[in-house]
């Protein structure tokens, strides 16, 4: 498959990770529409990785491609929507990680990872740091920030064999990855914010001879290696001790969510909600489904002990999953009205419990 694009390689993945999937639904994975459907959809399929894995692909490009599939016979479109025919090599790139609240971040939280990352990284290749005069490559001041509270609880730690394993820790995950993986990962720390020296310090420091920037597949080199080292904390210490505190004080939510969700828990109804902030109800419910979903141990005590929840909670016991058509159809046989924001809530709750 050598003379397909990277975008190619990667949607047969998609196709052949899920099995079946409507045309358009893929396209509303790929490039990471957040509505509650989507996110939900990518969670109980276990496809995360996919999931805004391509945030710039036209549409009109995508259709573009696929056509080209269907030309050379590689896929068919039936009922259900579209199948691969063929088998397809292997790639590196696609992994069952179980941590799906890394490839589910807001895309502005994403970008805040990468670069604080890269900012860690173009301090290790330098091996120093020094409170009053240190001035890195990268001039975003909160990052900057977000880097010296890490510094200040680690430093004790921080000694000349912290940053010899540091390293080690790097070039082993880099020798178990196949090329297409070491090719571009180096191109994770390299950008419009870094300069001519730092991509010499770090194509030395890894034994790279050439520096790639790749979008694409740099953002999912970085997945897979978040995803990798949440896999593996035991093989991966220091770094995974990094990427733990990043994604706990950079938030996947937007700013206009935890506020929703303040405005929730302080016992403000939806519809109250709705008002004050002057946002349709349903947007609302996202807010508080998407916080839900994405947050580890959330949950909402004053929806579980509403009398409303008991019919939902139901829904979802001794392991069943229903889904939403089949929920709504028993509940009108039964002349109930469905609240769509109570299935929801326990769709996740019963999927967040799952193994």
């Amino acid at each position: 498959m050598s003379q397909y694009s990277f975008y190619q390689i990667w949607i047969l993945h998609a196709i052949k990770s899920y099995g079946v999937v409507p045309l358009n639904r893929l396209y509303r994975i790929l490039t990471g529409n957040r509505t509650m459907s989507t996110l939900i959809g990518v969670t109980e399929d276990k496809t995360e990785v996919f999931f805004a894995s391509l945030p710039h692909l036209k549409e009109e490009y995508f259709h573009q491609l696929v056509d080209g599939f269907f030309r050379e016979g590689i896929v068919s479109e039936n009922e259900s929507g579209i199948v691969l025919l063929k088998e397809i090599p292997e790639f590196s790139l696609v992994t069952n990680g179980s941590h799906p609240v890394n490839y589910l971040m807001h895309p502005y939280s994403f970008v805040q990872l990468r670069d604080v990352t890269r900012l860690w990284v173009e301090w290790i290749s330098y091996h120093r740091y020094e409170e009053t005069s240190y001035r890195p490559l990268i001039q975003n001041v909160w990052l900057q920030q977000l880097f010296k509270r890490w510094y200040k609880e680690e430093k004790e730690s921080i000694t000349p064999f912290w940053f010899s394993s540091v390293v080690d820790e790097f070039q082993a995950w880099n020798n178990k990855q196949d090329e297409s993986v070491k090719g571009h990962w180096v191109g994770l720390f390299n950008g419009a914010k870094s300069t001519a020296a730092l991509e010499t310090e770090l194509v030395s420091l890894w034994s790279f001879t050439t520096v790639e920037d790749c979008e694409p597949l740099s953002r999912l080199v970085l997945m897979k290696w978040v995803s990798d080292v949440f896999e593996e904390p035991e093989n991966s210490p220091i770094t995974y001790r990094w990427f733990s505190k990043m994604v706990e004080w950079i938030s996947h939510e937007t700013s206009s969510v935890q506020e929703t969700v303040r405005l929730f828990e302080k016992g403000l109804k939806r519809t109250e909600i709705a008002r004050v902030r002057k946002l349709k109800e349903s947007t609302i419910n996202d807010h508080l489904l998407k916080h839900l979903l994405l947050t580890k141990d959330a949950f909402y005590k004053r929806v579980e002990e509403t009398k409303a929840a008991v019919a939902y909670k139901e829904l979802f016991e001794n392991e069943r999953y229903p889904k939403y058509k089949e929920a709504k159809d028993q509940f009108e046989a039964e002349g109930k009205k469905m609240d769509f924001f109570l299935f929801r809530y326990y769709q996740i709750k019963a999927l967040k419990e799952r193994e």
